[in-house]
């Protein structure tokens, strides 16, 4: 896991940590911009053009939702045989992050927003209007909340609250038949003490729900007991990181997967871990941020997202979709939502220059592309699976954009080459292939510039 992490945090902001130079770099709860140029493929399916995150919900028919802000205005977008059509849902206070999106067997979308300094919680409750639910008290704050559906189909989310004095409470709200909201009390006593603001989310095991509280240096599954109160098994511990920002937790089985992202003086890795008769963790992607937790077929598919860092501090992202055994598939594109359908099917939500964008795939995406270069602009790779089609040749160029080097014509192998006309500084390389399929844009981004 690297080094012991850095006491490096931006004062006054929750879980902003910083890269070991102490540049920012906002997790995943609060959102990155990416400053991407991907070019729109033919039939992409565009939510709508806008730079806010977003999240993606599938509901029981297969249906996809997408949620966003819009200024202050919280929006749902709902795909429908003429397109996307958006609906309001409110208006959240200055500085909402979004956090949770679910669908009932209805069709009715709950959507849980929170402060990006953890001073309130709003839910949108089964199509309500958005609406403050709670506030914590003076000198505490809030950490990454979560949000799912209990066993009969109603929002229920978890937060954990931090004092000054690195106390925690961690909460359960849950909503009853009348669609008024109920506090349980999880942990007592400022149980666990917290250096960082403890991240929840709740999961629903054999019909009962669990919440799985991350906090500095380790994880827990909190489960009620028999007679009342709850108790707490340990997912999780390390002296080398922490876990931060956004939680996922998915059920099948007697098998618990959680994920998130850890802090090590390193910088950010994704963790996942399986809770069973033991307890295993493994590393899903090494550099990278927790966007979305599925499990399809038993087994754990991670949505995240990494970035290169190029002069003067601007930043260049790419979409990873990872199991246990590390990365599957890399995207041209912020990584803002993954989801599986009742079908098997695999839906994405990923941010690009040109706003939200959904696509869907029949199954786990698994094209492959690899990419080389050399200080003499040789570029050379190879799209598995692929005997034909046309790969996009980038120089990303951060906040600029980026510019098209060539079109390379893929071989019956899947190769491909090209030569740049002898780059004169370091270049960022980025090869693009669009499924003609499912237009799902894969690509292969250089992790360093060459030149």
């Amino acid at each position: 896991m690297g080094g012991p992490v850095k006491a490096c945090f931006a004062a006054g902001s929750l879980l902003t940590p910083m890269h070991g130079n102490c540049r920012y770099v906002k997790l995943a709860w609060i959102g990155l911009v990416a400053a991407l140029a991907l070019p729109a493929p033919a039939r992409a399916e565009l939510v709508a053009p806008t730079t806010s995150d977003g999240l993606l919900a599938v509901a029981p028919d297969g249906s996809p939702r997408v949620a966003y802000l819009s200024g202050r205005d919280l929006v749902l977008a709902q795909r429908t045989a003429s397109g996307w059509v958006s609906s309001g849902l409110g208006h959240a206070p200055a500085g909402a992050v979004l956090f949770g999106l679910v669908v009932d067997s209805a069709g009715r979308p709950s959507v849980l927003a929170e402060a990006g300094n953890g001073a309130w919680l709003a839910l949108a409750s089964r199509g309500r209007p958005l609406r403050v639910v709670a506030r914590p008290a003076h000198g505490s704050s809030f950490g990454p909340a979560g949000l799912t559906l209990d066993a009969a189909g109603r929002p229920a989310f978890a937060y954990a609250v931090r004092r000054r004095s690195t106390k925690t409470y961690l909460r359960l709200v849950t909503t009853d038949a009348r669609g008024r909201l109920r506090t349980h009390a999880i942990t007592k006593g400022g149980f666990p003490a917290s250096t960082l603001v403890p991240g929840a989310a709740p999961v629903l095991v054999r019909r009962t729900l669990h919440v799985v509280e991350t906090y500095t240096d380790a994880a827990i599954d909190w489960g009620p007991k028999r007679g009342g109160g709850w108790e707490g098994q340990f997912l999780f511990a390390s002296r080398s990181g922490s876990p931060q920002g956004k939680v996922g937790a998915a059920v099948t089985g007697a098998n618990l997967w959680s994920s998130w992202t850890e802090m090590t003086g390193d910088g950010p890795m994704v963790l996942l871990t399986l809770s069973a008769d033991t307890q295993s963790t493994f590393t899903a992607v090494d550099s990278g941020i927790f966007v979305s937790l599925l499990l399809a077929g038993g087994r754990p598919e991670v949505g995240a997202y990494t970035w290169v860092e190029l002069a003067g501090s601007s930043f260049v992202y790419a979409g990873l979709l990872a199991d246990e055994n590390g990365p599957f598939t890399e995207l041209d594109g912020r990584v803002d939502g993954y989801a599986a359908g009742p079908d098997g099917t695999r839906q994405l939500l990923l941010s690009t220059d040109s706003g939200l964008q959904w696509f869907q795939a029949p199954g786990r995406p698994s094209t492959q592309v690899s990419l080389s270069a050399d200080a003499s602009g040789h570029i050379s790779g190879r799209v598995n699976g692929a005997t034909s089609g046309v790969v996009q040749i980038y120089r990303e160029l951060g906040s600029a954009g980026r510019m098209l080097v060539t079109n390379a014509e893929l071989a019956a192998d899947g190769s491909f080459s090209a030569q740049d006309a002898g780059p004169t500084s370091p270049t960022l390389y980025r090869a693009v292939y669009v499924d003609p399929a499912t237009n799902i844009p894969y690509a292969s981004l250089l992790r360093s510039p060459v030149g």
